[in-house]
């Protein structure tokens, strides 16, 4: 009877081994397929499910070990809420990619690299437990990103329009929905002072705003962060911008089709303002003339549409339109 005993066992083990696949696909926690085959899961008991651009996942109820994988639509929104990432994703070089937050705000926040390329390696060693970032960024990386921790992709196409709304998304996330309310309640009251101390000077006035590397001009999309900031607190703009959807070059002849009677320019170069209001074709402009033009700092200008970024905007603005307005 011995030589027959593996033929017997062998189908034994075959049957037991088929009953617990059976078995464990039953009570498996993941109950339909997703659009990535490996990915990191939290314990269903300490995270919330949510729905995002590429996929339904759960994250962390209390997130610890966050990474921010682009800088204005994440990084600024969280330390406005008093969360510090441990790691963070920039565009280019640290000055440009910090533009608007202070070295204190970001100290002790690792680099892990481009927000288009970010470095695995990095974001595996600080051990993250969540990640945010936005689908135009990472998209073709999230079956990676998302296999180390939770990543949710946030929709651009629907948050582009409201740094207010991007901030109450960021909250949801985090579960700090009222902390938010109050600071955005904050900076709805300086808008509004602002908007009484303007008055009525700026009624019946134009205001445009460009953008320029010292020798290419261009226009930006009506949602730009500063756009944002003009439509809060009244500020007529040139109709020219008003259906602006993209960023738009143009010639330096054509200049004076953005002329009014409130000039903003834009710097994205280390030369002085006068490099622009001495050119010829900048200085006949009746902006120029009325001592109301003004050529304003990128890295404020450009700054994370968070409240930390918009509030200091919010600064630079005032400052200007509180002195335009004493020459109308």
């Amino acid at each position: 009877m011995k030589p027959q005993q593996p033929r017997l066992i062998k189908p034994l083990l075959l049957m037991a081994f088929s009953f617990l696949l059976i078995i464990t696909a039953c009570h498996s926690p993941v109950t339909q397929a997703t659009k990535t085959s490996t990915r990191y899961l939290a314990p269903k008991s300490d995270c919330q499910v949510i729905q995002h651009a590429l996929d339904e996942i759960c994250i962390p109820v209390n997130p610890q070990r966050i990474i921010a994988l682009d800088i204005p639509w994440t990084l600024d929104p969280l330390l406005a809420l008093g969360i510090k990432p441990v790691g963070t994703a920039i565009y280019g070089d640290e000055s440009v990619g910090f533009s608007g937050l202070s070295p204190d705000e970001v100290a002790g926040i690792e680099l892990v690299g481009l927000t288009a390329s970010p470095s695995l390696e990095k974001i595996l060693a600080l051990k993250p437990d969540l990640m945010l970032s936005l689908d135009v960024h990472d998209d073709k990386n999230y079956a990676q990103l998302s296999a180390i921790a939770p990543t949710v992709l946030r929709e651009y196409d629907k948050i582009k329009t409201s740094f207010q709304e991007n901030f109450r998304a960021i909250a949801q996330l985090v579960d700090q929905e009222e902390k938010a309310e109050k600071i955005l309640a904050q900076y709805q009251k300086r808008v509004e002072a602002l908007r009484k101390s303007l008055g009525k000077p700026l009624q019946g006035t134009k205001t445009s705003v460009i953008q320029s590397d010292g020798s290419n001009f261009w226009i930006s999309p009506k949602y730009t962060n500063y756009f944002q900031i003009l439509n809060d607190i009244g500020v007529p703009l040139k109709p020219i911008f008003i259906k602006q959807n993209e960023s738009v070059p143009f010639s330096i002849e054509v200049i004076d089709k953005f002329d009014a009677d409130i000039l903003f320019i834009v710097s994205h170069t280390d030369k002085p303002a006068s490099h622009f209001l001495q050119n010829p074709l900048i200085a006949s402009l009746a902006a120029v003339k009325n001592n109301r033009a003004y050529v304003v700092e990128q890295a404020i200008w450009y700054a994370p549409y968070g409240p930390l970024g918009m509030n200091r905007l919010l600064d630079d603005i005032s400052k200007h339109l509180l002195e335009a307005i004493q020459t109308f």
